[in-house]
């Protein structure tokens, strides 16, 4: 039987994580929602328990948003797992139910929702995915080995397990959806610098530098579906 739980990392994502719990309970293919509180000062945890999440807490001072993840994987039976990042804005059960179909129809090994870019969409579809809105067999993510579980890179390693093995993906944009920056969280200047290491740090995965074979990419290209765009203007919340 097929069963899947959504893994939702968190930290300081209070301004946007209850509506995202409530986007991904309201998903007709979901049947848990887990919130992994990365040592949140702001009250992350309170509200997306408030929402309907389970939560976890994790002391942040040490790993990544890795290993939230896996926290929250460890965390269940799930036969697939939905990662969802609790920075989405205007995030719907729409778009996750389109997320999900495609594997759950076994049309696809990995499915994802990119944020909407607009005239750059068409773009941003054939780049190497970043999405942290994707679903995945739970054998996907065991496939990652411990010693790659590292900060921003997983959704990278995700890919190598998918793009190296001669699997297929399925992505679509998620119409209207996009997510806080880093610029929004921690102010312009503060920002920029994080996300150049966030991009460094991806960078230098690549060969010759990292492990990442440039070869991947084109697995990636020649695996890949891309499906319609979503279109979502509101979320419902679930009933009592």
């Amino acid at each position: 039987m097929v069963v899947v739980d959504v893994v939702m990392p968190a930290r300081n994502e209070a301004s946007t994580v209850a509506a995202n719990v409530v986007a991904a309970a309201g998903c007709e293919h979901v049947r848990r929602v887990i919130v992994i509180d990365d040592g949140s000062s702001d009250g992350t945890g309170e509200l997306a328990l408030d929402a309907g999440a389970e939560v976890l807490r994790r002391d942040a001072r040490t790993g990544s948003k890795a290993h939230a993840m896996r926290l929250g994987v460890e965390s269940t039976d799930a036969t697939h797992v939905l990662f969802v990042d609790a920075d989405c804005t205007d995030l719907t059960s729409r778009h996750l139910d389109a997320v999900c179909r495609p594997v759950l129809d076994g049309r696809a090994e990995m499915s994802l929702g990119a944020f909407d870019y607009g005239w750059l969409n068409w773009l941003v579809l054939r780049c190497p995915p970043l999405s942290g809105e994707r679903i995945v067999p739970r054998w996907v993510w065991d496939a990652v080995p411990e010693s790659k579980l590292d900060g921003y890179t997983i959704e990278v390693r995700l890919n190598e397990v998918i793009c190296e093995g001669g699997f297929r993906t399925s992505a679509r944009t998620m119409t209207g959806v996009f997510h806080r920056t880093k610029r929004d969280k921690f102010g312009r200047a503060e920002g920029f610098r994080r996300t150049w290491r966030m991009y460094r740090s991806l960078l230098s995965m690549l060969r010759p530098v990292g492990d990442v074979r440039w070869r991947t990419y084109w697995f990636y290209l020649r695996g890949l579906t891309i499906e319609d765009a979503v279109h979502a203007s509101a979320y419902e919340a679930p009933g009592p």
